[in-house]
């Protein structure tokens, strides 16, 4: 009876475990990302979890993306970059110099549209690629790193995670109107001219705080499928790596 006891007791124990408080995992993000996701993995993730840091992305993406349009160098900087763009479709023969000039003009009156559109492609696309991401990032958890673990759980994982990027997006705006640049972030390619090279968009994905990201985040799946940091990383970046490469040949990847 007593040694059957036991492991219930520790189980029912386990399953006690209180969740540390939002405003702890906020600065824990940043200074003791392991003890806010053993933390969480123990005590379930709640709705606060995921919906914060994804809501506070959102806002401060599209807080940054209204300041970079109501400035005009910076807008120059985007407008120029799209104009040479439609010249480089010129140059490979798939556009006409009648059909690039009409682009043009379009990107001159739409100015205003562009900044809507941006936001709106915000609001909806940050959840979606949070899904999207935390899915894959799921399944090839329960692949590689094995264990019984929820989706939710991953989701929650990531957009924590993500909190790391919304400083990100602080950082780049302050950088843009540094620069003067639309494009500008804290990556290699913040000194080499905006184009739609390999080399450019290749260094403009290693970026602080997304490689920071992804550190704590493949801390994080460590965590929740109990495996070593090691294991964790490979998966993370491996998985980061495939789809830097790909964003280099698929240009909807590149962007």
């Amino acid at each position: 009876m007593s040694e059957n006891f036991q492991p219930n007791q520790e189980s029912s124990f386990a399953e006690e475990v209180k969740p540390i408080p939002f405003i702890d995992k906020l600065t824990g993000i940043f200074i003791a990302p392991s003890e806010v996701f053993e933390n969480l993995v123990k005590a379930k993730p709640r709705v606060i979890d995921w919906l914060v840091p994804i809501v506070l992305l959102v806002v401060l993406a599209i807080l940054s993306n209204f300041l970079k349009f109501n400035d005009e160098k910076i807008k120059d900087s985007l407008m120029i970059f799209q104009e040479q763009r439609i010249d480089k479709l010129v140059e490979e023969g798939k556009m006409t110099e009648e059909q690039a000039e009409v682009a043009k003009e379009r990107i001159a009156e739409f100015g205003r549209a562009q900044q809507i559109f941006s936001s709106v492609g915000v609001l909806i696309g940050v959840p979606i690629v949070f899904l999207i991401v935390s899915l894959v990032y799921f399944l090839l958890g329960r692949l590689f790193l094995k264990g019984e673990v929820e989706f939710m759980t991953i989701f929650s994982i990531y957009s924590l995670s993500s909190l790391i990027s919304s400083v990100g997006v602080i950082v780049s705006t302050i950088l843009a109107f540094l620069t003067g640049s639309f494009f500008a972030s804290a990556s290699p390619a913040i000194f080499m001219e905006v184009s739609t090279s390999k080399v450019y968009i290749l260094a403009s994905k290693i970026e602080i705080f997304t490689i920071w990201q992804l550190a704590v985040f493949a801390v994080g799946m460590a965590k929740a499928f109990n495996k070593n940091y090691t294991s964790s990383f490979l998966v993370v970046f491996g998985a980061w790596a495939v789809w830097v490469v790909l964003s280099l040949f698929v240009p909807f990847l590149g962007g």
